[in-house]
């Protein structure tokens, strides 16, 4: 299994139900494996991400982020 694999399994499992301190666990462990990951790394798992995504999911996501003051236009 991959680094990209292994977090798009964490990612799918904290979708599950869970107790609130598991998903807390689990969150903190997608959030370690990602800080440790180098730009060139980042950016692949991005590509990779972005590449799976219909046009109508990606343009909902640049929205939502945009409205929600994650990322910013230039």
């Amino acid at each position: 299994m991959t680094i990209p694999e292994l977090i798009d399994s964490l990612i799918a499992a904290s979708c599950e139900e869970m107790p609130d301190e598991a998903r807390k666990s689990l969150d903190d462990a997608i959030d370690h494996i990602v800080s440790s990951m180098n730009d060139e790394e980042l950016n692949n798992l991005f590509q990779m991400g972005l590449g799976k995504m219909e046009k109508e999911d990606y343009e909902q996501l640049l929205m939502e982020s945009i409205l929600s003051q994650n990322i910013a236009c230039a």
